[in-house]
């Protein structure tokens, strides 16, 4: 559940759907029979090593995928610059069609045809074949297929068939011969879905819908992004596909034993048990799916290397993160003196761990200032303490508003943390303010600008509430929950809500549900309608709590009338059905919808435009449901995406509901596709540039 109300639509979108293939050569594989143990000394010789490096960015017939290019020039920086490939063998295709498929790795009919075939050396050459770009599946054979640059994902013999792929391959390792290996790798899905609500690649909606897994020979270890009917994620930050950054993370020595302080050898079993827990987190944290890799066993060691550039940063925090959990399990001057040396240009606890050091030196500031602050407040002299103040002073704004001191809200630091960060429904907000949604705060600029107003203002507690914000903003969920925690504890319903979900997900902070549902009750009491629905929703379904559906109805009841939409779908079926004390009257709960219409929520909106197209239009006299989807999209891309989340409804927008917006859109010269009445991806993203562009607050 959200934190924010705008942030149930406007999370970080999943990665479009790509694939990925991998076979690797003599750098990552030990020969089966060549030794009982894998000797990671034996993979230093890939002279004659041949790699095909495949990254599809840009489509003719469908959307791009933003990181396939990243993605390739990535594994070829590890394969020439880590694993000793020449780069005369690392043939590196970008766009490439399904002609240069075939060129490069055969046809079906004639696999011996490819310049992978004729380029490997018998007993001399490992095979590393990588992929990146679009997977889509043939809903006919429930066969997946590669996407060439010119291919279309709804005919599925315009695409390089996985299977061929995979048999092709067979023979390639059949003529390196058994002491040479070959891994495929894929770092994608094959549902056909884009990772973007509403945004499919294919025609036909076809949601969970799993491929059939291709066969392969013995001898070819398999690294697949996902096992289930779910969308491969992006790694954002570094700009890649997900399970590629975790990969290249891993061989750069993070998956070598606990927090990468091992041996200095990554023996398959460490690489595999690290791509699993890595990926299927970092997915959650991204989308809220599952992406689990599946992952062969295979007697494999590698040598940690320096990661390659693609993620040098990425690992570089890890470290730096793995270095200050050390120091504060040591929690000695020593342990904080060596993470201090040590980080590099990486250092994000450099500040903690100076403010530890000088915790001594601090506490006797404290003192001192107490001891100040008791003489001379009692003889009323603010301004003689306030030329008292030193390191420390913890009454300087009392004392300044004694003096009759300036609002802190006029102060630079407060004004620029204040237009950054702070939220649109939070109470604290001051007037004048607009407040940013959670999905625009420019993190880096919001996190400098609130910790310098809150460490100026400590007091002020939606100066701390918002810096957990931008936090919170870039999965910094430590620094989120004590920047929220501060802000709670002072009193923030909005900060209490957002520190609830923190403690309900373990992110950040120990998992601790009836913790979660304490501080959501609380906020939720103090007018919070968000945290209500949260408080409703555990209830609901007994998450870590014991199940009351009596009472979620009640608590939905009071945050539909304090106006959370969401919460009027859970209504509706009471007054269905007259429980739990509701009348039975289904147009009173329509009428919910209608009010919140009328009041600008553009979720309403998009509600009622699918009841009125799914049989209840007669709730809704006078009423066009293509007016209902303009009027949501006036109101910017939180209307855009609750019209998108339409087309995986339970209830759908007609087509000739459809046309009449893609009408409307083309005329306003944002749409230049086809009026074909379904949610194509052309029309999903006009959709989002026009509501941005007509946005009305």
């Amino acid at each position: 559940m959200p934190r924010e109300a705008v942030m149930s639509v406007m999370r970080k979108g999943m990665r479009i759907a790509g694939a990925i293939l991998l076979a690797a050569g003599l750098g990552l594989i030990l020969p089966p029979r060549a030794r009982a143990a894998a000797d990671p000394a034996i993979f230093a010789d890939n002279a004659d090593s041949v790699a095909v490096v495949i990254g599809n960015r840009t489509y003719k017939q469908t959307v791009p995928v933003d990181y396939a290019h990243n993605d390739a020039d990535a594994i070829r920086s590890y394969l020439v610059q880590r694993l000793g490939y020449r780069e005369s063998n690392v043939f590196v295709l970008k766009d490439a069609t399904l002609n240069e498929f075939n060129q490069a790795f055969g046809t079906e009919r004639n696999p011996q045809s490819g310049r992978l075939w004729r380029s490997v050396r018998e007993g001399r050459s490992n095979v590393f074949v990588y992929y990146s770009g679009h997977g889509v599946p043939d809903l006919a054979t429930h066969q997946p297929f590669l996407l060439p640059e010119d291919g279309n994902p709804n005919q599925g013999e315009s695409g390089y068939a996985l299977e061929t792929l995979y048999r092709n391959l067979d023979l390639v390792k059949r003529k390196i011969g058994a002491d040479r290996q070959l891994v495929v790798m894929v770092d994608a899905c094959f549902t056909g879905e884009t990772g973007r609500k509403g945004e499919s690649l294919l025609a036909v909606s076809a949601p969970g819908f799993a491929p059939a897994k291709p066969k392969t020979e013995a001898g070819i270890v398999r690294v697949v992004a996902t096992s289930g009917a779910t969308p491969a994620n992006w790694d954002e930050p570094n700009r890649l596909g997900l399970l590629t950054s975790r990969f290249l993370m891993g061989v750069s020595g993070l998956a070598d034993a606990k927090d990468g302080q091992g041996d200095g050898q990554i023996a398959w079993p460490e690489l595999k048990s690290y791509l699993r827990r890595e990926v299927e987190d970092a997915a959650r944290r991204a989308s809220g799916r599952a992406q689990v890799p599946e992952v062969d066993d295979a007697p494999i060691v590698l040598k940690a290397s320096l990661p390659v550039d693609a993620v040098a940063k990425g690992v570089a925090a890890v470290r730096d993160e793995a270095a200050w959990r050390r120091a504060e399990g040591l929690g000695t001057r020593e342990g904080f003196e060596t993470y201090v040396g040590t980080c590099g240009e990486i250092c994000a606890y450099r500040d903690s761990a100076m403010e530890r050091l000088f915790a001594g030196r601090k506490r006797d500031a404290a003192a001192i200032d107490q001891e100040n602050w008791g003489r001379f407040s009692a003889q009323r002299q603010y301004q003689a303490y306030l030329e008292s103040c030193r390191e420390v002073c913890a009454y300087k704004s009392l004392a300044e508003g004694y003096l009759g001191g300036s609002d802190p809200s006029s102060d630079p630091r407060v004004k620029r943390c204040d237009e950054l960060a702070a939220a649109t429904d939070d109470r604290d907000r001051p007037k004048g303010v607009t407040g940013v949604k959670m999905g625009r705060i420019e993190s880096a600029s919001a996190i400098e600008a609130c910790r310098n107003a809150a460490t100026a203002y400590p007091n002020l507690r939606r100066l701390s509430y918002q810096l957990g914000r931008a936090y919170d903003r870039v999965d910094r969920y430590k620094e989120a929950f004590a920047a929220y925690d501060v802000a709670a504890k002072a009193g923030s319903i909005s900060a209490m809500n957002n520190l609830a979900t923190l403690y309900e997900n373990g992110q950040g902070v120990k998992r601790h549900q009836a913790e979660a549902f304490r501080l959501y009750r609380q906020a939720g009491d103090g007018g919070n309608v968000v945290a209500l629905a949260n408080a409703a929703r555990m209830l609901e379904y007994g998450n870590g709590i014991p199940k009351n559906e009596a009472q979620a109805a009640a608590l939905y009841k009071r945050a539909a009338e304090g106006g959370d939409v969401p919460s009027i779908s859970k209504l509706v079926p009471y007054y269905s059905s007259g429980s739990y004390g509701f009348p039975r009257d289904l147009r009173q709960g329509f009428d919910l919808f209608r009010r919140a219409a009328d009041k600008g929520d553009p979720v309403a909106m998009a509600t009622m435009a699918t009841l009125i197209d799914n049989g209840f239009a007669g709730f809704f006299p006078g009423v066009r449901s293509s007016d209902m989807v303009m009027r949501a999209l006036k109101k910017g891309e939180l209307g855009a995406a609750s019209v998108s989340a339409t087309d995986t409804a339970a209830q759908k927008l007609k087509p000739d509901t459809i046309r009449t917006v893609q009408r409307a859109i083309k005329e306003a010269d944002y749409y230049p596709g086809a009026i074909d009445g379904r949610f194509n991806p052309v029309f999903v993203r006009a959709l989002d540039q026009y509501a941005k562009a007509n946005e009305t607050e």
